[in-house]
């Protein structure tokens, strides 16, 4: 990802704005690190400075808030290296051609999953995506369905995006989460397919596999009638792993497939076949109709708490509840009475990272959309359990 070095960055007076950046404050940490506000187009951005050996400052987008089209980020560090008056010993934050930002009108956030999609025909969902020649050539053959194709590499992310527009593809809205996490923002029975191919299939962390029986009970929910979730993979771990999964449900209607031939291959599969690899196919059907849900709400703090008294007794801790976990990572403090605190937090097998924004006793979660998912209102619960026992 983009990033730069450099041994010095002039003080900057906050709040400043430099090209399209407007540069809000800067917070640090205890162990030196520091974190930089900035916000383009509407969007907020963190910038992370830390020390490397030599004498060095590394420059680079805090993960919690790296934007998913890359160009966006480049910017934001090409100002901030210019207000700061940065000699780049080594960079790759410069382009080879001009750069021009703009956000894709295919790219969504999850909150607008969350907030804003409405359902106006039926929907198949693509799980990993990678290089996108299967998302694309469903997206053209069947131009009435709405695609929505999930992933969290970037460059692949980027491809799906320049593609869409040249091939001027519209049915489709690629997003950059955790697909564990998604099925939970999508209504009851909309969905015909949903497409698993070839995921990762962490043979030494099977808890971080995308399929789970968690996975599967919520795929089975937004799922219409006669609905089918479709496992494709070159490993016979991660096939008998899935279809043992599928089988604990007390309905099933399950069909095993192996080398079955499709329209479109992915480049690994490509390479699978020149390997002679064996293919398998699983695709679950569902029978049933669920009940509707209400959409996923966002978590909110309604106590103030006693900053200066919270920041003389904060530490780095880890609180575990039933399957759930809160990491209190690190305090970087604006001012007195102003913060960020860095966390990650969830179930045991998948978690989010974030930080909680303190602001004259006010505390938010910033990004400031942090959703209402199950494992999230548990770990919420522990966050603020914590931050009252440290703060009465």
């Amino acid at each position: 990802m983009p990033n730069f070095q450099t041994h010095t960055l002039k003080p900057l007076t906050y709040p400043c704005a430099y090209g399209d950046t407007y540069f809000e404050c800067e917070a640090i940490s205890a162990k030196n690190n520091k974190l930089v506000v900035a916000s383009t187009k509407g969007e907020r951005y963190l910038l992370r400075v830390s020390h490397k050996e030599g004498n060095r400052l590394l420059v680079k987008g805090d993960k919690v808030t790296r934007p998913s089209q890359v160009s966006i980020l480049q910017k934001v560090l090409m100002d901030f290296r210019d207000v700061s008056e940065a000699i780049e010993i080594c960079s790759n934050i410069e382009p080879k051609r001009a750069l021009h930002v703009t956000r894709s009108p295919y790219l969504k956030t999850i909150d607008f999953f969350a907030s804003s999609f409405e359902v106006t025909r039926e929907i198949w969902v693509e799980v990993g995506f990678g290089s996108g020649r299967h998302l694309l050539h469903q997206a053209k053959k069947h131009p009435h369905i709405q695609f929505i194709g999930i992933e969290i590499h970037k460059p692949s992310i980027e491809q799906v995006l320049k593609q869409c527009e040249l091939q001027n593809i519209e049915n489709i809205l690629v997003l950059d989460y955790d697909a564990r996490l998604f099925m939970e923002f999508l209504p009851s029975n909309c969905v015909g397919k949903i497409f698993v191919h070839f995921p990762v299939p962490w043979d030494k962390k099977p808890h971080r596999r995308v399929m789970s029986q968690s996975f599967i009970d919520e795929a089975m929910r937004v799922l219409n009638q006669s609905g089918q979730l479709e496992l494709r993979t070159d490993s016979p771990r991660y096939f008998e792993f899935s279809f043992g999964e599928m089988m604990k449900l007390s309905k099933v209607n399950v069909h095993v497939k192996k080398n079955e031939a499709l329209e479109i291959t992915s480049k690994y599969e490509d390479r699978w076949l020149r390997m002679e690899k064996d293919i398998y196919d699983v695709t679950l059907i569902n029978e049933t109709l669920s009940p509707l849900i209400p959409r996923v709400e966002t978590l909110q703090f309604s106590k103030e708490i006693d900053f200066p008294k919270f920041c003389s007794l904060f530490r780095e801790e880890t609180v575990r509840g039933d399957g759930f976990f809160v990491h209190f990572e690190e305090l970087y403090l604006i001012d007195i009475s102003n913060g960020l605190i860095r966390i990650s937090f969830g179930a045991n097998e998948r978690n989010e990272k974030c930080y909680l924004w303190v602001k004259e006793g006010h505390v938010s979660y910033f990004p400031n959309t942090v959703l209402a998912t199950q494992s999230n209102i548990q770990a919420d619960k522990l966050i603020k359990e914590w931050i009252d026992g440290l703060c009465n």
